[in-house]
């Protein structure tokens, strides 16, 4: 089909879809090698993986056997008898014969058995040298060879594996040291074997794949194994440890050493015991899958090169098969989309334009009953539909944002008003200015009305007390909790006097719990905080009692004492009715400023973390005012919370009192 003459948005259209299949066609055959290359180092990451884990696998097959030969051995009912009467000639006899037996069965053939209670030391080897003299020597805690059997008593409680290597005589061993036990669970003995892993890690690191080297590193770095000999022969001849071959030194680049550091330290404080890491060795790029043995704290290093493991020429005719598809499907669909939809389409494109400008009373003809012409009728009737509805919205809508902006401002104007009525419970300004003239209040209720309340009561010329609380939840229903709560307050503070707070608040928890009785099990719990403050007349001494609420003293020197109230709180179903609060006494000295807040500044969140503000910021703040006046201290806590919270919501109702008696 020829494109030549093709005019107008037809034509162009269908060059443009032409343009992008040959473009995506071009870019497919370009990108593909990239993609190659992704799949090939995904596919090298799963064979290095399995690989590594496959030669960990191996190894602790290997130990496992041993280890519970060794656990069987000590087990053995007639060794633990042996152990507890070593001098039984009959027992000894028999216990030696057992301990041959499992000798034959040991893959090194050797055994060892100690007997604590005289420190007797038996041995045998595969050459069954110490036969009929296996009592060897006897293990002493001042002698350096022999000390690790007291190590091991003292910190092992089951098995320990302990790994030994000697480069002179190019011998790995792994021992095992099992803790002989009686009935009483307590530690008798020890005994075990030993395992010559020499021959078996050699035919670990070999590989005949190519691309593949495996790597033997243990606890301290050390290469034990590694399929490239030279490096071996060379790492046994050089004495100075500090010197000799480590799995770091192989690696050419700083930052994937430190990396490697890092998930080995993780691996063995109790990670992940497969991980993997991209290295570069000897100038080439490799894939690292290391797996962890946490019985003897080696790892298993599998270096992949994936290119040599799986080659690009693999997918080759995966690539020739997609270029013919993808030329196939461009000759087709551009085909297709010119002889079916685009001539017909072009109109429709037109419609949709003039609805799109808002031009509603505008229809197409329907001159044909396929797909395209159910579609033309359906969208004249969409037109005709939209047309209407946009009319019938545009009054709906405005007739909507009338009414609800009456309604919005009579619930504003309504909370406005709550808010002038519960600030009528607060302490006066004036009574605070005459009985503390230097003192600061922070009162933010989260939602222009809140749960928080503080209140002042006089006793005498000079003495008063003073009273914060912070009820169950916030906004209005905070609110209506706050009044009937001061309302009980000031009944308490009438019965039970000022001067007893520990005595009002009593009063206050059973007056909430009988105005709340008639709630049911499953009804929500509901009650308050409080800290009571109260200032004897002649201000020699401060009374505290609190209900989860405490009392901060700021000490001359910025040092603040924390008096905490009570564990329980005030009106709640969990809280008895004959629970007694404890007043806690405070002498007054010159230069003590006192502070009652409720937990809603110290729970604020914000910072980089989005944790609360905590104690500790806002004793920094308390403590800057040790000689500022208090009166600066609301703004300065403003400004605190607006730069921590940042654009962070408050969360809860903050209310904080200073006060100062000097």
């Amino acid at each position: 089909m020829s494109l030549v003459g093709l005019k107008g948005l037809r034509g162009r259209f269908l060059l443009l879809v032409v343009g992008i299949y040959v473009l995506v066609g071009i870019a497919s055959l370009f990108g593909f090698y990239r993609v190659a290359e992704s799949i090939i180092n995904r596919l090298g990451t799963g064979y290095a993986t399995q690989y590594a884990s496959q030669q960990r696998g191996r190894i602790l097959a290997k130990i496992e056997r041993e280890l519970v030969l060794a656990q069987k051995l000590v087990d053995s009912p007639l060794l633990r008898s042996w152990a507890l009467d070593e001098s039984n000639a009959a027992l000894k006899r028999e216990s030696l014969a057992e301990l041959e037996s499992y000798r034959r069965l040991f893959s090194d053939h050797s055994y060892f058995f100690i007997v604590d209670s005289s420190h007797n030391y038996y041995f045998n080897n595969a050459a069954n040298e110490f036969a009929g003299k296996e009592l060897r020597y006897i293990v002493k805690p001042d002698d350096p060879t022999t000390s690790w059997y007291f190590a091991t008593m003292e910190h092992v409680d089951n098995f320990d594996l302990h790994v030994d290597n000697s480069e002179q005589l190019g011998v790995t061993k792994i021992w095992i040291n099992v803790i002989v036990k009686d009935d009483q669970a307590r530690k008798i003995g020890l005994g075990g074997s030993g395992i010559d892993l020499s021959e078996f890690l050699k035919d670990v690191v070999r590989s005949s794949d190519p691309g593949v080297e495996t790597v033997l590193v243990d606890a301290n770095g050390f290469v034990q194994g590694h399929s490239d000999r030279s490096l071996m022969e060379v790492n046994a001849r050089i004495r100075d440890e500090s010197k000799r071959l480590t799995l770091f030194k192989l690696i050419d680049r700083d930052d994937e050493r430190a990396k490697l550091r890092d998930m080995l330290a993780t691996m063995k404080s109790g990670g992940a015991a497969d991980q993997q890491i991209e290295l570069t060795i000897g100038g080439r790029e490799r894939i690292a899958a290391i797996s962890y043995l946490p019985e003897i704290h080696w790892v298993v290093v599998a270096l992949v090169e994936p290119g040599q493991v799986i080659r690009l020429q693999t997918f080759r005719p995966i690539l020739f098969l997609m270029a013919a598809a993808l030329l196939l499907t461009i000759l087709l669909v551009s085909w297709l989309l010119e002889r079916l939809v685009l001539t017909r389409l072009a109109r429709l494109t037109g419609l949709t334009r003039d609805i799109a400008a808002g031009r509603y009373d505008r229809k197409l003809a329907v001159d044909r009953n396929d797909e395209i012409g159910q579609l033309t009728h359906s969208f004249n009737a969409m037109t005709t539909t939209i047309g209407d509805y946009m009319q019938n919205l545009e009054h709906k809508v405005s007739d909507r944002t009338a009414e609800l902006r009456a309604s919005n401002r009579k619930v504003m104007d309504s909370i406005e008003y709550a808010r002038l009525i519960q600030s009528s419970i607060l302490a006066k300004p004036a009574d605070l200015d005459a009985l503390v003239p230097d003192h600061a209040v922070l009162w933010k209720p989260r939602d222009i009305v809140g749960g928080d309340f503080y209140c002042l009561y006089r006793d005498g010329e000079d003495g008063f007390l003073l009273a914060l609380a912070d009820c169950t939840g916030h906004g209005v229903p905070g609110a209506f909790m706050t009044m009937a709560s001061k309302a009980l307050l000031d009944h308490a503070v009438t019965t039970r006097g000022a001067n007893d707070p520990a005595a009002v608040i009593g009063e206050l928890h059973r007056g909430l719990r009988a105005l709340l009785q008639s709630r049911e099990a499953g009804d929500a719990d509901n009650g308050l905080d409080i800290a009571l403050a109260y200032v004897q007349p002649g201000r020699e001494r401060i009374v505290y009692a609190g209900a989860k609420l405490p009392l901060w003293v700021v000490e001359p020197d910025g040092t603040i004492t924390t008096l905490k109230g009570d564990r329980c709180s005030v009106g709640y179903r969990k809280t008895p009715d004959d629970v007694r609060f404890t007043n806690h006494e405070v002498d007054v000295h010159k230069g003590q400023r006192y502070i009652l807040l409720s937990d809603g500044i110290l729970d604020q969140n914000g910072g980089e973390r989005g944790f609360g503000l905590g104690q500790t910021r806002l004793g920094n703040v308390l403590s800057a005012f040790k000689r500022r006046p208090l009166v600066q201290l609301a703004d300065e806590l403003v400004a605190l919370l607006k730069e921590y919270q940042g654009e962070l919501p408050q969360r809860d109702d903050i209310t904080l009192v200073a006060f100062s008696l000097d």
